[in-house]
């Protein structure tokens, strides 16, 4: 009986490896270099090379985050589909002093994927105009 237990594990395992190494082959992905800190949902990355990564759904969308050996996730608020944009970018703001991603725009699926960020400024404080970092690969 233990063995047909252990066969039973391997084959799922199995069978959630290739389900996972096919979304990853059917993945929207790209590399980004990102000239200041910035928070990306509830990920925070640091200046530098990165990239994004996001599978084909199977319920809720995912974005993977990666930086050498570190990788984080973040979900969008939303996606817009059929947008008319070629090229990928994404979208940063300032806010408090500090940057946000608020919008990732990938131009060969043609969808846009917001993020949450601060609704207001401190007091006194003011929102700079948008940064926009060129991704490409996607």
């Amino acid at each position: 009986m233990e063995r047909k237990s252990n066969r039973t594990a391997f084959v799922s395992a199995l069978a959630i490896g290739i389900g996972l190494t096919a979304m990853q082959a059917n993945a929207q992905q790209g590399t980004f270099n990102l000239p200041v800190q910035a928070h990306w949902g509830t990920a925070v990355l640091q200046p530098g090379k990165h990239t994004v990564q996001v599978p084909l759904p199977l319920g809720q969308t995912i974005v993977y985050l990666g930086s050498g050996l570190t990788h984080q996730l973040t979900v969008p608020l939303t996606i817009e589909n059929n947008i008319a944009s070629t090229r990928s970018y994404l979208r940063l703001t300032k806010v408090n002093g500090e940057y946000y991603v608020d919008e990732y725009v990938c131009g060969p699926s043609n969808k846009k994927f917001f993020f949450p960020k601060p609704k207001e400024p401190r007091h006194g404080a003011k929102d700079e105009e948008a940064t926009l970092v060129t991704v490409t690969g996607s």
